[in-house]
């Protein structure tokens, strides 16, 4: 079953939880604001590439 998480209720000024998945979204909000602090320090959203080469398991 799905059940959505609201990353931005998450406190993430404690340590992280031990128990997933309590712990991935702990580590998730907490990478959220730290792009959001980069790209507001550097005046710009924070963009990306992904290059791939085709599939290793041919």
């Amino acid at each position: 079953m799905y059940y959505e998480t609201d990353l931005d209720k998450i406190d993430i000024s404690w340590e992280p939880p031990r128990e997933e998945p309590a712990r991935q979204y702990y580590f998730l909000a907490k990478c959220r604001k730290l792009v959001e602090k980069e790209a507001e320090r550097i005046g710009r959203p924070l963009t990306f590439c992904v290059t791939t080469f085709g599939c290793p398991f041919v």
